[in-house]
Parts: C-alpha cells; sequence; structure tokens
C-alpha cells in the first residue's frame, strides 16, 4: 500500500509539471484558462485568432471543436462558419464570469459612461492602435442573478470598436467578489504573471501578447499587480463583414437593368375606406435571386455561392410588395416623391398600409411601397425560433438577410422604373410619380436594419429612421418583445452563461446585414456607387422595444449630433439648433423614470408606437425630405417634450 502511494503521489507531480517542466492547468485545452468560469470565456480572446497573411487583418479565428456551448439535444455548435471570419464583432460585448461572481460597485454604469475613462474604473479597454482608452460601460447580466458562477460580466463600448483593430482588456482587483473578498485570478493569467510555461497550448500561443499589453496597460497607470486577468483581440475588417452584401448588390444592379428595365410585376387592388389614401395595390415583383432551394423558406436554405466563396446569383424571384398611394399625390399638380418603407419586427410587406404609414404618405405626400425583409420577416418566423433552439441553423436568418436587402434595393429599381410608367400613373394617364427623389422611411426593426438598406441603395440620399438602433446583442435583452423568444434560446441553451456565448456568436453574423456592418462609413465615405446619405433619427425615451442605449450607441458610432432643444443629450454626442445633414431628435413621454438599471426592458407602454404618432414628427419629416434641413418642429422648451404638449396633434 505504502509504495502504491508513493507511485501515485510521484505521478501526479509529474503531472503537475506536465513531464517536461511545464505546469498542466485545469482548464482544457479548447478552453480558455483567463476567464474565471465557463469555457470559452473571456470573450472574444486571440486565445482563438491565429496569424492568416492572406486576410486583411493578418488574422483569422481558430476556434476549437468542443469550445462552444452544446444544446439539449446534445448538439454541439459548428465553429467553422466563424473560423473563416478575419476577426470577432466591433459590436458584440467582452464577457467574462467568475465563480463566486462579482459585486457590481464600482462598474461604469450606463448612465455614467465617463466614469470608464477614469483611474478608479474596475474595467479596462484601450485601442492598441493608439494607446488610448476606450468609453465603455460594464454591468451585470440580470438574467443570472442568483447564479453567481454563471453570471456574465458585460463590458460594452460606448460606440462600436474600429474595424481591422486589436484591443486590449483588463479587470482590475478594484472589482471584487460579493462580501468584499478578492477575485481569484484565473489560472492561466497567473501563469502569464509568473512567466511558468504551461501545457495548455492555446495559452503558449498567445504568451508573447503580453509583453505590448502589459506596456499599454502601464502607459495608463495600470501595474501587473493591479490585475485579476487581461487578454486580448482583433476585431474584424470592414471588408470581410461587407463583403457578402456589396458583392450581392453589385450583381443586382447589373441584372435589374438601367431604371429596373429587366424587372416586372402584378398586382391586385384593393378598395380603401380612408379618404387620405386612394388606392392600396398588393403584388409581387421580380428580384434577383442569391438563396439556395429557390428561395424558398426551408430550414436548408442559405446563400447560393460560387467557386470563389462568393455570393452567386441564382436568376430573379418574385418577391411580395404592397404600396399606397396618398389621395394627395392624385391632387398634386407636380409628381410626388417615392417612399420606400421598412417594415417592424418580423412583419411583412403589408404594413405598408398600416396607420402610421398611412399618416406618413399622407402628411409627406409620397407614393409608399415595401417588401419583406427576408430573414426577419413574418415567413421567417419559424426558421428564426429554429436558430435560437440550435445556433447551427443561423443561415437561415443571417444568410436569408442578405435576399432581404437585396428585395429592397430591386424594389426602388421596379418602383422608379416599370412601376413608375405603368402603375403609379394618374387617372387621366398623366405622370404620377418623380423617380428621381426616392426616400426611406423605416420603424422599429425597419429603421433599425433600414440604415443598412440606406448605405447600400445607389438612389437612396434622405432616411428617416424611426426609433431604430443597431446591435441586436444590445437590444435584445432590453427589448419587451425578447422574452417571446428568450423562451426558445433558454430551453435549448439552459445554461445562463452559455446563451449569452449564442447571442455573442450571432452578433458576428448579424453584423453582416445588421447597420453595424455599414455605420462607420454611411455619413462619410459612403459606398461606391452611392450618393451622399444624411439620416434623420427619432427616438423616444424608455422606448421598451428598441432601447435608447442601442440608438445612442449608434448616434455615436455614426456621429450624430442631437437636435436642441432636446430633452437631454447623450454622453459623447454634440448638439446642433438646426443642420442641413443628419441628426437626433429625442421625444419625451415622461416615462424616463421606468427605464431600469439592469439589462432588462422597461415596463410596457404605447412609447415605441407614439413618435410615429404625432404632427410635429410627420412636419419634421416632410421638411426633412424637401429640403434636407432638419428643424425643431417641437414647441416645448425642451423640444419634444410630449408630456407637455409640444409634439403637436396626435394622429
Amino acid at each position: 500500500m505504502r509504495n502504491l502511494l508513493a507511485f501515485t503521489l510521484f505521478t501526479v507531480a509529474a503531472a503537475a509539471c506536465g513531464g517536461d517542466d511545464e505546469l498542466v492547468l485545469a482548464t482544457p485545452q479548447q478552453c480558455n484558462p483567463l476567464g474565471g468560469t465557463g469555457c470559452i470565456s473571456p470573450w472574444p480572446s486571440a486565445l482563438y485568432e491565429v496569424d492568416d497573411a492572406a486576410t486583411a487583418t493578418g488574422r483569422r479565428l481558430a476556434i476549437p471543436a468542443g469550445a462552444l456551448p452544446v444544446n439539449i439535444d446534445k448538439i454541439a455548435i459548428d465553429p467553422a462558419v466563424y473560423n473563416l471570419q478575419d476577426g470577432f464583432s466591433a459590436a458584440a460585448p467582452i464577457v467574462v464570469a467568475f465563480a463566486g461572481g462579482m459585486d457590481p460597485a464600482g462598474l461604469p454604469h450606463f448612465s455614467k459612461i465617463g466614469d470608464s475613462l477614469l483611474p478608479a474604473s474596475p474595467t479596462v479597454l484601450i485601442d492598441m492602435s493608439t494607446g488610448e482608452l476606450v468609453a465603455h460601460w460594464a454591468e451585470l447580466d440580470h438574467a443570472a442573478e442568483g447564479k453567481p458562477d454563471r453570471q456574465a460580466l458585460f463590458i460594452r463600448s460606448a460606440a462600436m470598436l474600429k474595424y481591422d483593430t486589436r484591443y486590449a482588456v483588463a479587470i482590475k482587483k478594484s472589482l471584487k467578489a460579493p462580501g468584499g473578498r478578492d477575485l481569484a485570478i484565473p489560472e492561466g493569467f497567473q501563469a502569464i504573471l509568473d512567466g511558468t510555461v504551461t501545457s495548455h497550448k492555446l495559452l503558449e500561443k498567445s504568451r508573447g501578447r503580453y509583453e505590448a499589453i502589459f506596456a499599454a496597460l502601464a502607459a495608463k497607470g495600470i501595474a501587473k499587480e493591479d490585475l485579476v486577468t487581461a487578454w486580448d483581440f482583433t476585431t474584424r475588417s470592414g471588408d470581410d463583414v461587407r463583403r457578402d452584401l456589396l458583392v450581392a448588390r453589385d450583381a443586382t444592379m447589373t441584372m435589374v437593368g438601367q431604371d429596373g428595365a429587366n424587372l416586372t410585376f402584378d398586382f391586385t387592388e384593393t378598395a380603401q375606406n380612408d379618404a387620405r389614401i386612394a388606392r392600396r395595390v398588393d403584388g409581387t415583383y421580380d428580384a434577383p435571386l442569391f438563396l439556395t432551394n429557390n428561395g424558398s423558406t426551408a430550414p436548408s436554405t442559405k446563400l447560393a455561392r460560387g467557386a470563389d466563396g462568393k455570393p452567386q446569383a441564382q436568376g430573379m424571384y418574385r418577391a411580395p410588395f404592397t404600396a399606397i398611394v396618398p389621395q394627395c399625390a392624385l391632387d398634386s399638380a407636380t409628381p410626388v416623391p417615392l417612399m420606400i418603407y421598412g417594415h417592424g419586427l418580423l412583419g411583412a410587406s403589408n404594413q405598408v398600409a398600416s396607420s402610421g404609414t398611412r399618416h406618413a404618405a399622407a402628411g409627406v405626400c409620397a407614393v409608399v411601397v415595401g417588401t419583406d425583409m427576408r430573414g426577419m420577416s413574418e415567413v421567417d418566423v419559424a426558421n428564426v425560433a429554429l436558430a435560437l433552439n440550435d445556433a447551427n441553423n443561423g443561415h437561415a436568418i443571417f444568410d436569408v438577410l442578405v435576399q432581404g436587402m437585396i428585395n429592397h434595393v430591386a424594389l426602388v429599381q421596379a418602383a422608379r422604373g416599370p412601376m413608375a410608367q405603368t402603375l403609379f400613373r394618374k387617372p387621366g394617364g398623366g405622370q404620377l410619380v418623380d423617380p428621381s427623389k426616392f426616400y426611406y422611411y423605416g420603424i422599429s426593426q425597419g429603421g433599425i436594419m433600414g440604415t443598412t438598406v440606406c448605405a447600400i441603395d445607389p438612389v437612396i440620399e434622405k432616411c428617416v429612421l424611426q426609433v431604430g438602433a443597431i446591435n441586436y446583442s444590445i437590444l435584445l435583452e432590453r427589448s419587451l418583445d425578447w422574452p417571446t423568444y428568450q423562451t426558445t434560446l433558454f430551453g435549448a441553451y439552459p445554461d445562463e452563461l452559455d446563451n449569452i456565448i449564442v447571442l455573442n456568436l450571432m452578433q458576428n453574423q448579424w453584423d453582416r446585414t445588421e447597420p453595424t456592418g455599414v455605420a462607420d462609413v454611411i455619413l462619410g465615405q459612403g459606398f461606391p456607387g452611392t450618393p451622399r446619405k444624411t439620416v434623420l433619427m427619432q427616438i423616444a425615451i424608455a422606448d421598451d422595444e428598441v432601447s435608447n442605449i442601442a440608438s445612442e450607441y449608434q448616434a455615436r458610432t455614426m456621429n450624430v449630433p442631437v437636435l436642441t432643444p432636446s430633452p437631454y443629450v447623450p454622453f459623447g454626442l454634440e448638439t446642433t439648433t438646426q443642420i442641413n445633414g443628419s441628426a437626433l431628435v429625442i421625444y419625451d413621454f415622461g416615462l424616463g423614470s421606468t427605464i431600469p438599471l439592469t439589462n432588462t426592458p422597461p415596463p410596457d407602454n404605447d412609447v415605441h408606437s407614439n413618435v410615429r404618432n404625432k404632427q410635429a414628427t410627420i412636419d419634421m419629416m416632410k421638411r426633412f425630405y424637401e429640403t434636407g434641413d432638419v428643424v425643431q418642429t417641437c414647441t416645448a422648451p425642451k423640444g419634444c417634450d410630449c408630456a407637455t404638449g409640444g409634439c403637436g396633434t396626435p394622429l
């Protein structure tokens, strides 16, 4: 027995040294030893990158099998689609967790983002290309409250991170565990601090990156001895993010012909009982198809790709459209503008005929058309559920969203060409619409995804983004709509930390069509073949479906100023009293005190829809579309203070 005990002790000691003076870590080889709990956290991390001279960033993701979450059906997420990326999402949050949980005291709150730049901040984010601190907020995941071992700490940048950039993250010892205890230093980071070589291949591959990380932290007065952990990662390049969308857009413009000459359509007409609306038509039109399975809603449908891996057109298919013609257009002595409408969450083209759009059509006096945002439309709801149940089905959302964008680009061409020549005519045959004046108007999901439609479209110049925002990885958990879909995700991935990683991975795919892919350039250099763009953002305090935080995130990323007078001015934004260009207008319905301090939505209210139902909103839109000027049409001392009647007549 004594000899057996001695042999056992010798074996354990040898294993602890890895057999070659290497420390054997408890963390499995595919997992990240720089965090306190969860296989792949902290995330994102350069541990899951490799050098690749063929990419724009010089890096590529290399997530090993077994590192990503597994659902209740024992189906692991396949890393293959992510390993094609040349970096991580510039929008998804940074995530870390520690055994026993964390005390949120001292974290820079979203209401005090500037605190993240102060020496007292326990969370640090550094742009390694400049050495400068990055403004952010940090918060614990409310959904995991009561399960401290699985509660994520989110670090969310105040605006999108830059593409193709290396960032360093640090957690300081001033962040404590509950009860004021010190957080345990993760074993991998302790090995880095001690200079101890380990048998963990991912850690050792990244060891050489720490000299620069520690130097950047030291330059900000942060010593290694002050740290619980630190790591770095590389953001994906803009070219990599936007490639699918722009390749499909360019091919589309060739296929549709000059002013949509190659496109056909059919329609039926519905009698109207609204004196403001003269006609409603519903039909289908040709749009270039870039999906397999003839564009069906089969779960296996994805982008059709050529031998070079780029989207490849499969001919044309028929997409749905709805259009309304206001009576004022028939009465107008001159042709009126066209407007393409972006529908709400998982909606459809027929939302063009909804009350809010009727207000806009009559108030602006424009013919309004709309189509389905495939990927996130009514016909895609079942596939959304499938993707939440098994993240490997993500292509049914994220690939198909490329088609949704193409549907809108093609509809603009069909409406200003074939439809303008035959469908949109006055009763006597006169010209009804002016094809040179084509605007965008989107609400909710249409206000979000509309930024991308606006950015890539070769015709549209002026866009109204109503209660819009960017970054679904921020939006979802703060939306009153989310619990409906959260049930499916949490049922499939019941571990709180796992479902956070799933949403983070989804953001990496959403970036291809979500405005995170275009927000950095839409108001600047723009895209080849597009005119100069201007946007009018209209949001409301305490929106229970589209979080103010995500709307402000968009405005900061796009550098859109706040029109004053205003109920408040978000962190990091400039102000303007009148502008010919882009601006953010903020409405106040007196519910600001109901905004939760955590990553949860406000209580159910009418804020989300009330913005579109105010006369001042329509007047502001009309002035913007006609002149390019953003002028404060609200009349309260604080601008659009709707609680005091400053937003005009309710519609």
